[in-house]
């Protein structure tokens, strides 16, 4: 589970060491958030790509 955790947070990780020393206690809260602004756009652009179907189609 722990690997699970560490691959998502990879990317955001990487950005926020651009930006925050990996030593100052706000280096996981600045990588979590943009870990989530991520996931967001993720799901927007899938709900974008793959819309679903329409309801009342059959």
């Amino acid at each position: 589970m722990v690997w699970i955790a560490r691959l998502l947070l990879l990317i955001p990780a990487l950005i926020a060491g651009r930006f925050i020393s990996q030593d100052d206690p706000k280096y996981w809260i600045a990588s979590f958030g943009i870990f989530l602004v991520l996931m967001v756009l993720m799901i927007l652009f899938n709900m974008y790509i793959y819309p679903g179907k329409e309801r009342g189609d059959d």
